[in-house]
């Protein structure tokens, strides 16, 4: 039997690193199993695929992930890079991020901004309004100022607002390509008061590398400088780098067999094989690195116990073997 998990748990470990100087900074790096729930009662033989996250912010737990896209709809979005416009590259990279998030457990609004900011697209569960987002997606227009501060005012009202599910991490993720009006890095700061547990930066071509690092370092965040636009699709779903700093995620199974490199997303996320769980504790263990080699450990122990129905066998037989020797000895 398969199980659908949704569960969180926060048994993981974190190591205090320094700064790195290169396209991303970071602080601490982080690893912890979202599901199942330890708590729960599982079955000898039943199937899950335990579920987890790993970044350089030193995030922990969490019962899945309420983000927020805020991307940059100014006029320079309309600039042609490598055949293609900045915003046609932005668009791509944001779907591929959003196809590659776990459906189960995520929400996403996209927020849309120039010299002020619009909400395109309230937070969705991707369970039943990917295509919403997606659509939403794709309304990002080129034209006006850039107004970052704006976008992140905006995302952390839908953030925090009717639509965020209790104890989902709350995230952005802002992409731009300017020099921003304004004071981004306040913004930024009043939405990590607001309870907002990261704002990740990316800058394209164009952008103000200082003020995008200081947004991320505000926003207990990772700033990356996308300055090559034709690898930003990698770098959103995860399979060249990724926006929260981590460099890759070991695992060992219940049954002891190793994976080493397990296939992350964009923001971090990692899922598990088929996994079958046999008699007692079956602990699952993760091992996170970050790009300068620092790392953290979490661990996954779930208990499986019989069936009622296998007791009841076994019961059965018991019975019958009492009966067949009380018959030899009649």
């Amino acid at each position: 039997m398969k199980r659908t998990i949704k569960h969180w748990l926060a048994v993981s470990a974190v190591a205090s690193i320094g700064f790195c100087a290169s396209s991303a900074s970071l602080a601490a790096v982080a690893v912890s199993w979202t599901g199942p729930s330890p708590l729960a009662t599982y079955s000898v033989g039943e199937i899950v695929n335990p579920f987890g996250n790993a970044n350089a912010s030193g995030i922990i737990g969490g019962t899945g992930l309420d983000l927020a896209l805020v991307l940059d709809s100014s006029g320079s979005m309309g600039t042609i890079s490598s055949g293609k416009s900045r915003n046609a590259w932005l668009e791509e990279a944001s779907a591929a991020l959003v196809n590659a998030l776990p459906v189960d457990s995520t929400s996403v609004s996209v927020i849309d901004f120039d010299s002020d900011a619009l909400l395109l697209q309230g937070l969705t569960p991707l369970s039943s309004g990917s295509a919403a987002v997606l659509s939403a997606i794709t309304a990002i227009d080129a034209s006006g100022g850039t107004n970052i501060g704006a976008g992140i005012d905006r995302a952390s009202t839908e953030l925090t607002g009717p639509n965020h599910t209790d104890g989902r991490t709350q995230m952005m993720v802002v992409v731009s390509d300017g020099v921003s009006s304004g004071n981004p890095v306040a913004s930024a700061t009043a939405a990590l008061g607001l309870g907002i547990d990261a704002i990740h930066t990316v800058g394209i071509p164009g952008h103000d590398a200082v003020t995008m690092q200081n947004i991320a370092t505000a926003g207990n965040g990772i700033y990356t400088n996308a300055s090559d636009l034709t690898d930003l699709i990698n770098l959103f779903n995860g399979t060249a780098g990724n926006l929260v700093g981590i460099d890759y995620v070991d695992v060992t199974m219940n049954d002891g067999s190793f994976i080493s490199h397990i296939a992350i997303d964009g923001l971090g996320n990692f899922v598990l094989p088929d996994a079958t769980l046999f008699f007692g504790a079956n602990v699952f263990t993760a091992v996170a690195y970050d790009t300068l080699g620092n790392s953290a450990t979490a661990e996954l122990i779930l208990t499986a116990v019989p069936e009622p129905s296998t007791y009841a066998m076994l019961g059965l037989g018991l019975v019958l073997i009492g009966w067949a020797n009380r018959r030899r000895i009649v």
